[in-house]
């Protein structure tokens, strides 16, 4: 026998995870409790079963399969067979998570598919993220600088404020909304260059959030939505976090928004009339709408995530659709497997969601035929608004079956 088949032997008797495989936490998508798994050499993320994360878990060089066969027969009442644990190698290997049974072709093979395809895939014209750096290393260097800024000592204060500031806008909406229109040009300029600031700043804030809990942040870029244009930070490692950290991590970027808004909320009490009075109600005005609109979680913005992280679900949205479909079409014998609280939350979204979107339609929909009506006439405002449905339920279907099916 050589020395690497004896090696491979020794592996297979008490398998180990190579080092740096990190094991996630569990979390519900699609009705079942999946596990995250993440290798760092590769840059991958994989989906396994909590009776695979079991054993994963516990594969760390000191128990033979028999071990942990002891242990999974005493978890799960259930005798593992030779072609579970087929399967279970089978899988190790293919993905190369096993110490001392890698091949470095494979490795790089892995690594050279991490991400890049799905980047290439995203970018289009009317929408797409352009990566700009890693910021890492940056983050790495002011942390230590912000180490009291994740203590409650510092959040629970900043947070009043930030409610105070959110309040005084409320309270004061008639006086900013009605000044929009007559500030100066210089005063929207400003404040235009300002919001990308605090917007980068909020992406910057989950990034160190996610660095702060031991996530690992590999790019800052720009993302664009066609009109929408606008920086993003990438946080993958939130699905390795417990769901109280990643509601922080989603929550980081409209906190440190709300908090940008603090001096120009000072120069709106105790300022006096003038370019920098201006700035500040505009700031203030369109600042706290941004950061509300944030918070929907019917949206997918940091309010979404939110919501999806409290309830410990992969996607919300995704699921509750999933959801929906079954039941439908297959009736609630369809969805019986589902937890009662799943169901709830399902049932609850989509029904808000239908609600919404239907309050808002209509309004945009009256509107629309108000303004053609009186450009117009109200025979004429009906056919461009019948002729403009159709064009968009075409649009809609077009791209739905162009859109391919991910693979997980």
């Amino acid at each position: 026998m050589t020395t690497v088949e004896a090696g491979q032997a020794a592996t297979w008797a008490r398998p180990r995870l190579r080092t740096g495989i990190v094991l996630g936490p569990g979390m519900w998508r699609d009705g079942k409790l999946v596990h995250h798994v993440k290798d760092p050499e590769t840059g991958w993320y994989y989906r396994v079963g909590p009776r695979e994360h079991f054993l994963m878990s516990r594969m760390d060089g000191t128990r033979s399969l028999d071990d942990l066969a002891e242990e999974y027969a005493t978890a799960y009442q259930r005798r593992l067979g030779p072609e579970n644990w087929q399967q279970l190698f089978g899988m190790l290997h293919k993905r190369q998570l096993l110490h001392g049974a890698t091949d470095p072709d494979a490795l790089a093979a892995l690594a050279a598919t991490a991400g890049g395809g799905a980047a290439k895939a995203k970018r289009g014209l009317l929408s797409g993220r352009l990566p700009l750096f890693d910021p890492q290393r940056l983050f790495d260097r002011v942390l230590p600088w912000l180490g009291p800024v994740f203590s409650w000592w510092f959040v629970v204060p900043a947070l009043a404020v930030a409610l105070a500031v959110a309040g005084y806008v409320v309270w004061h909406l008639p006086e900013l909304a009605g000044g929009v229109g007559g500030r100066p040009l210089l005063a929207i300029v400003v404040a235009v260059a300002v919001t990308w600031l605090i917007v980068f700043l909020h992406e910057c804030a989950h990034g160190l959030t996610c660095r702060h809990f031991g996530g690992r942040v590999t790019e800052i870029g720009v993302m664009w939505r066609l009109p929408m244009i606008a920086p993003y930070c990438k946080v993958d490692d939130v699905v390795l976090f417990t769901p109280r950290r990643r509601v922080a991590t989603a929550f980081a970027g409209v906190f440190v928004s709300m908090l940008a808004l603090v001096p120009f909320a000072a120069v709106r009490l105790w300022g006096s009339p003038g370019v920098l009075y201006d700035l500040a109600g505009t700031m203030l005005l369109f600042g706290t709408a941004t950061a509300a609109i944030n918070l929907v979680p019917f949206l997918r913005l940091d309010g979404y995530h939110m919501l999806s992280h409290t309830l410990n679900l992969a996607d919300l949205r995704a699921d509750s659709y999933r959801f929906y479909g079954r039941l439908l079409r297959q009736g609630p014998r369809a969805v019986a497997g589902y937890r009662p609280r799943d169901r709830a939350a399902f049932t609850l979204y989509g029904l808000t969601s239908v609600l919404l979107a239907g309050t808002v339609l209509t309004f945009l929909i009256r509107y629309w035929y108000t303004t053609l009506a009186n450009w117009l006439t109200p025979t004429w405002a009906v056919v461009i608004l019948t002729t403009e449905a159709i064009l968009l339920a075409t649009l809609i279907t077009h791209l739905t079956r162009r859109r391919p099916t991910p693979t997980p």
